[in-house]
């Protein structure tokens, strides 16, 4: 049966809140509005029910491309809420949602700005998720996405685990653990211990093995570096600290974004250059941010939610 026109409606409202929820620039006002938007017809808690389905199993796709497929049979009362809920896990701190038996992803682990979620992980060990990050477990919990963040995975079994981001996919083989980082910019693999098998695509040519300490770093424009970092100084987030030895301005301050709701530029390229050594405590908010000019040439102006740091 094909939907009618007021339900296509309905469906493409939800598919733009659906993104807006997932966006990072979502807010508390937009979270209010949904709720209320929300109670005004029956129809729009199925409709985000259904897109909701697309989204997990997409990867976070667009949802408009699907607005015009056949209804779906009805969904009982308490998976549709268990969907809400799921698709409201940004508001409070860390959350954890069982998903439909139905879906090929299991539980959904997403952590609000400034909070980690460790948590364990079926027949492999466990994970901590950083702030700001969200991961899709599949339902035998042998397979995990992640959406966006940073997460650190550590084993205590001797069975394998893979993770996707992006378009690549880690295969982590018995005793091996990882730390995994995404943003905009990069996707960033680190082998803590053991090696980390990545492929990317379907032949086994490109596959590549990450030795212990090796990170690989895959940029949004297609360009991969490799290097040695210093895994104290890589994993002090563990412990609510990000150090910093002679790191690129950018670098440090696309991991400081992670813990602060305020959005942080670099007005100039000139900047870009410029190399910071110190650390960030996560408890302490934005006054290491106030602190740039004392340990970098720059000026930082404050607009609002917006920091701007500009050369002297």
């Amino acid at each position: 049966m094909i939907p009618s026109e007021n339900l296509l409606a309905t469906r493409e409202r939800a598919a733009e809140w659906i993104a807006r929820l997932h966006a990072d620039n979502c807010t508390e006002e937009d979270r209010a509005e949904f709720v209320q938007w929300m109670r005004g017809d029956a129809d729009r808690a199925e409709a985000v029910e259904l897109l909701t389905d697309y989204w997990e199993l997409g990867g976070g796709v667009q949802a408009k491309g699907i607005l015009q497929t056949a209804m779906v049979p009805d969904v009982r009362q308490s998976q549709m809420r268990r969907r809400v809920l799921l698709v409201l896990a940004s508001v409070g701190t860390a959350a954890l949602f069982p998903m439909n038996r139905s879906a090929k992803a299991s539980r959904v682990l997403q952590t609000a700005v400034g909070h980690t979620l460790r948590t364990p992980l079926p027949d492999y060990g466990t994970c901590l998720l950083d702030s700001g990050s969200r991961m899709v477990l599949s339902e035998d919990g042998g397979r995990a996405r992640l959406d966006q963040g940073q997460v650190l995975l550590l084993p205590r079994t001797r069975n394998a685990f893979h993770l996707s981001a992006r378009n690549i996919t880690v295969h982590l083989p018995e005793q091996t653990s990882t730390n995994i980082r995404t943003d905009s910019k990069c996707t960033d693999i680190t082998a803590v211990r053991g090696q980390v098998l990545l492929r990317k695509g379907a032949a086994s040519s490109k596959d590549v093995w990450i030795k212990t300490g090796q990170r690989l770093r895959i940029f949004q424009n297609g360009q991969i570096s490799v290097d040695y970092p210093n895994i104290e100084a890589l994993l002090s987030w563990q412990t609510g600290r990000l150090i910093f030895r002679n790191t690129p301005l950018p670098d440090a301050i696309s991991q400081i974004q992670r813990y602060t709701t305020r959005q942080i530029t670099i007005a100039s390229p000139a900047l870009e250059n410029l190399k910071l050594s110190g650390v960030y405590f996560v408890s302490q908010g934005d006054m290491f941010l106030r602190m740039l000019p004392r340990l970098l040439p720059v000026k930082l102006e404050e607009h609002g939610n917006l920091y701007t740091l500009r050369p002297l």
